[in-house]
Order: C-alpha cells, then sequence, then structure tokens
C-alpha cells in the first residue's frame, strides 16, 4: 500500500507536469529564443555584438531554467526518500519508479522543444536529468541548492 501511494502521486506529478510545463511555460519561451536567434543575426542594431549579447543572455537563461528543472529532480528524489525511511520498504524499486518518472517528464518537455542549438535546447535539460542521478547517490547538495524545498517536504537527511 505505501508503493501505491507513492507511485499513484508520482505518476501523477510526472503526468501534469510533462504535459503542462512544454504546453504553457516553453510555449512562451519560444518568442524568447526566436528573440535571441534574431538578436544573434545581427538584429535590432546590434551589428557584430549581437552574437556575444545574445550567447550572454543565453547563457543567463539556460542556467536559470536549468535550476528550474533540477526543481523537478530534486522533489522526485525528496520523495522517494522520505518513502524510504522505513525498514520495512525496498529503496530500489522506489528510486527506479521515481528515476523513471522523472525522466519522463523531462523528456516530454525537451521533446516539445525545437532544436535551437546547444543553450537553447540541450543543457538545461541536461542538466535536470542528470540531477536525479546525483541527488540519488548524494542527497547533500540538495541541502545548498534547495533548502526551501527540503524545509518544504519536511525530509531530515
Amino acid at each position: 500500500m505505501n508503493y501505491l501511494r507513492f507511485s499513484g502521486w508520482l505518476f501523477l506529478m510526472a503526468w501534469v507536469m510533462g504535459d503542462t510545463v512544454p504546453r504553457y511555460i516553453l510555449s512562451q519561451l519560444e518568442s524568447v529564443w526566436d528573440a535571441l536567434e534574431d538578436l544573434s543575426a545581427g538584429g535590432w542594431g546590434t551589428g557584430r555584438f549581437g552574437k556575444p549579447l545574445s550567447l550572454a543572455i543565453q547563457i543567463v537563461l539556460s542556467v536559470s531554467l536549468a535550476y528550474v528543472l533540477t526543481v523537478w529532480s530534486a522533489w522526485c528524489v525528496l520523495r522517494c526518500i522520505s518513502y524510504t525511511r522505513s525498514p520495512e520498504t525496498g529503496r530500489a524499486l522506489y528510486f527506479i519508479t521515481g528515476f523513471v518518472c522523472c525522466e519522463y517528464a523531462l523528456g516530454k518537455m525537451a521533446k516539445a522543444c525545437r532544436y535551437r542549438g546547444f543553450f537553447m535546447s540541450v543543457f538545461h535539460f541536461t542538466m535536470g536529468m542528470g540531477a536525479f542521478v546525483i541527488f540519488a547517490m548524494n542527497p547533500q547538495p540538495m541541502k545548498e541548492a534547495y533548502p526551501w524545498l527540503i524545509r518544504w517536504m519536511g525530509v531530515i537527511f
């Protein structure tokens, strides 16, 4: 029963994240990415400074988006940790289910985006996808990156 409570909520949240984020949030970023492509091509009267300026903005936006997407991975790991605290539960099944749900949602988000280069299409999704494995093997970095999430979920490690 413990696993059903864990997996049911996790499957629901993965489905919601995989469908709503591409539809409502990432679709709003398409205009920003289009503007950065115009800036990189020298639009808006920037001339030769358009490409480095566009690259700098791409890096800042990509790192910001990577932080936001790794919150999803951290939430999945914290959910797995909170359900594997009792001695009668095995950790492997919970973490495999958490990994599959986390990667499913991030994969649907990545698939919904049009490829526009490394910083606009690849970096933030790979950081989010790799964060689950990193946080599952060593959850200590979450204490510095997401102390508010740990407090909100009530997980102590």
